[in-house]
């Protein structure tokens, strides 16, 4: 008996198959069983028995389960490439801010650092200032000492520094030496000016 449309139903994995062709082909029943025609071109497909639809189906089956194992593999590998890129990502983040760390506390020294070498020139333009008022008898000292505070601020000072890389470097370092000393010396006098006054106004 021929192959038809009825038998091919009632089998679910010949129905199957059947269904996966159709979507390429047109069928129709004939005599001596079942005509497939591609539909984009002339091409056909006979099928005599059951069976046949039967191997198609087991041919479709292992090519979804290695189809399956394969995107298995990919998903893993895509899980794996994302949990690595995750990490680099932390610690990317990590670094940038250690980094914007060291900048903000690099800024602020500089900003520091300008601030005495203001206060420097400042000291420098008042006792020029008083120099002049008193005749330059009494404050040669001060003078001298803001001018060699103002000449050491632009001479090391980091954003004068005409030098790039360890030149700037060890320019810096010089600078945070020599202002070290300077402002102990500002200290010192600060207190003995302090100290006079004191005595001058209780005598």
């Amino acid at each position: 008996m021929a192959l038809s449309l009825r038998d091919v139903q009632r089998d679910p994995s010949a129905d199957r198959a059947l269904k996966e062709l159709m979507q390429h082909y047109t069928v129709a029943e004939e005599k001596s069983g079942l005509v497939l025609t591609k539909t984009a071109g002339d091409m056909k497909l006979f099928l005599y028995e059951l069976d046949d639809l039967h191997q198609l189906d087991f041919v479709q089956n292992q090519r979804m389960t290695r189809e399956i194992g394969r995107l298995r593999v990919r998903s893993s590998t895509i899980d794996q490439q994302r949990e690595s890129w995750k990490a680099r990502a932390l610690v990317a983040e990590a670094e940038l801010l250690e980094a914007t760390a060291r900048t903000s506390n690099i800024d602020q020294q500089r900003a520091g650092w300008k601030v005495r070498a203001l206060m420097a020139e400042q000291q420098l333009l008042e006792a020029t200032a008083k120099a002049s008022n008193n005749g330059g008898f009494h404050t040669v000292s001060d003078l001298r000492y803001a001018s060699l505070k103002r000449y050491l601020a632009k001479r090391f000072h980091p954003d004068y520094s005409p030098g790039e890389g360890i030149e700037k470097i060890v320019r810096t370092e010089i600078f945070k030496e020599i202002w070290y000393e300077v402002d102990r010396l500002d200290q010192g006098a600060s207190a003995a000016r302090f100290a006079t006054a004191r005595s001058s106004s209780a005598a």
